[in-house]
């Protein structure tokens, strides 16, 4: 008797409810569809990066920007709208180097109920365990060195590796003396010439214009000193 009792209060409450799934499905219109679609948009992800002491590191995900209507879900946990909360952690540890995926659906109550709307996907980056290294201290500039360094490094063994190579680069890099001038008094001409070409230039036009002229009237005078002694 109990169980017949308990199966027509099911029975019931399925019978209360449809109507009104039926009513949110039959209320998502292309219009409303669209607008709860514009809001998913705006939801924005950000991720942040944790590194304590004696742990491993880890990221974890935060959520901005969600509006009524609209529900997120990650990991099999919904995060609903609230009005006090601005920002929502997702507090799952997360690894880099991974995408992930937050769904963003219809919140129940509002039309088009339980429709997904929009997916968003962030992309973490690799951490660099080598980064803290004692080595990378003292050649902060040697590319594995870098936190964020996101090509694959196998072992320590390669990590090694690739870093005596880098010494053996830095040694080989023979610093220049600036002192020294090799060059003869023609050449060192030449380069002051060629350096300071926008004072040199007008000063070579004058130059030449100076000297054809002295030629000129030289040449004048002497044609008249010829006239003269005729």
């Amino acid at each position: 008797m109990k169980r017949k009792i308990l199966g027509i209060i099911l029975i019931a409450i399925v019978f209360c409810a449809t109507p009104k799934v039926y009513a949110a499905r039959y209320a998502c219109t292309k219009s409303y569809f669209s607008q709860l679609k514009s809001k998913a948009y705006q939801v924005t992800i950000n991720y942040e990066f944790h590194n304590p002491e004696d742990q491993h590191y880890y990221f974890t995900l935060a959520l901005s920007n969600l509006q009524p209507g609209i529900v997120a879900e990650f990991g099999g946990t919904l995060i609903k709208y609230s009005e006090d909360m601005q920002i929502y952690q997702l507090t799952f540890a997360l690894e880099g180097g991974k995408t992930y995926e937050v769904k963003l659906y219809a919140d129940e109550g509002y039309p088009c109920v339980g429709e997904l709307l929009y997916t968003k996907k962030i992309t973490l980056p690799k951490y660099n365990v080598y980064s803290e290294r004692d080595e990378c201290i003292e050649y902060e500039d040697f590319p594995l060195c870098n936190k964020w360094y996101q090509k694959d490094i196998n072992s320590l063994a390669e990590f090694t590796e690739a870093l005596n190579l880098y010494k053996e680069s830095l040694k080989e890099q023979e610093p220049v003396d600036l002192d020294k001038d090799d060059r003869n008094v023609f050449e060192k001409v030449a380069d002051f010439y060629k350096d300071h070409l926008v004072v040199t230039g007008p000063l070579t036009v004058v130059a030449i214009g100076a000297a054809g002229y002295y030629g000129f009237v030289k040449y004048k005078n002497k044609k008249k000193r010829a006239k003269i002694d005729f």
